[in-house]
């Protein structure tokens, strides 16, 4: 079923089909060990793992363990990622500790501005250093609500913190169905709501404000 380099490494573990995601890829996942992804896109798996060898470099996250292409098919083996995602009921309804957890993730987003990342984000311009697709189910944390790593990572790269940002702000509206905590969360990162940014990378279909 899989590619043999991969049948070597999960072999005699039990997997599911994980069906949370809108992407045309499909993802299992091989008990709490490995995640397996398949594409038939040329690239887009290899682009990351590149990402994402290149973060766990400087912040926790899962390791990649291989990349193989075969009959027209790319297979991306990673370790599971233990933790949440801050989709999780017990986050989404604590939301004051949510905020912090966000402030926390964009502070490590900004310690990464200066490491030299060789990426670019497709879809904005800049000089940040940005995850590309920072929404709560893509961001984990561990029990005690300390950060364990970020998935998802096919579009990070050198970009516009506002792009990060807008689409953060977007999740929280999407998932907790307000905006009332948007103010509280960029009072805690120091900056204000730019509209004219939110507006430029966030469809108006897509908007609650």
């Amino acid at each position: 079923m899989f590619p043999k380099e991969i049948e070597r490494i999960v072999t005699g573990l039990k997997f599911t089909k994980d069906e949370v995601g809108c992407s045309s890829d499909t993802v299992y996942l091989f008990e709490d060990q490995f995640v397996l992804k398949v594409s038939e896109e040329a690239g887009r798996l290899l682009r990351e793992k590149e990402r994402n060898d290149w973060i766990t470099r400087f912040l926790p996250g899962p390791k990649s363990v291989c990349y193989v292409r075969e009959n027209n098919k790319y297979y991306y083996l990673r370790t599971y990622l233990s933790g949440d995602s801050l989709i999780s009921p017990r986050l989404l309804n604590n939301l004051l500790v949510l905020v912090d957890i966000l402030a926390d993730v964009v502070k490590k987003l900004r310690s990464l501005d200066d490491k030299g990342c060789p990426f670019y984000s497709s879809g904005n311009f800049g000089n940040d250093f940005v995850h590309g697709d920072l929404c709560l189910p893509n961001i984990y944390v561990n029990s005690k609500n300390e950060f364990v790593g970020f998935i998802d990572l096919e579009n990070a790269g050198k970009g516009d913190k506002w792009h990060d940002y807008a689409w953060l702000l977007w999740s929280m509206e999407y998932n907790l169905k307000t905006t009332v905590f948007h103010e509280l969360l960029l009072k805690k990162l120091g900056i204000g709501f730019d509209r004219e940014k939110y507006e430029k990378y966030i469809p108006e279909g897509n908007r609650i404000r």
